[in-house]
């Protein structure tokens, strides 16, 4: 009896993540000119440009975050801020989280806000991007289809 109920128990739990999957629905964004990735559709997005070479979109449904910051060919001076705020970003991200590996890609995990980080700076582009996202699922399935 007790094994029915745990098989029973289990075919639940593999239901209810099967229809969670299947009711997130994502499509693939362009981050910057040369790293995209896929997100879940949303009503809900805002994009702030704080700077010609740094952005944030967030998605309050979903609870996500991506800050990117594009060091181009502009001069060193032009860069200087805006490279200071994304490093200082990427630290405070860190503080207080722990290393885990999700999808086969190291991002960190804050327990204090559940947040997971995922951090990207491709060799071969002028990129640096932050992901946050509070759902691991989420953020795995993101991680996995980033394309630079």
């Amino acid at each position: 009896i007790i094994l029915t109920l745990i098989i029973i128990a289990l075919l639940a739990i593999g239901a209810y993540n099967q229809a969670r999957e299947d009711q997130i629905i994502y499509h693939t964004v362009n981050i910057t000119d040369t790293f995209s990735l896929d997100v879940p559709i949303s009503d809900n997005v805002t994009k702030t440009q704080v700077s010609p070479h740094m952005h944030i979109v967030n998605d309050s449904q979903n609870n996500i975050e991506i800050t990117s910051f594009n060091m181009g060919n502009e001069s060193t001076m032009d860069l200087i801020g805006d490279g200071s705020q994304y490093l200082y970003t990427q630290e405070a991200y860190k503080l207080g989280a722990e290393q885990i590996s999700l999808s086969n890609y190291t991002v960190w995990y804050n327990s204090k806000d559940s947040n997971y980080i995922a951090f990207f700076s491709p060799e071969n582009t002028n990129d640096n991007v932050i992901i946050v996202c509070k759902d691991n699922e989420t953020m795995a399935r993101m991680i996995s289809t980033v394309r630079y």
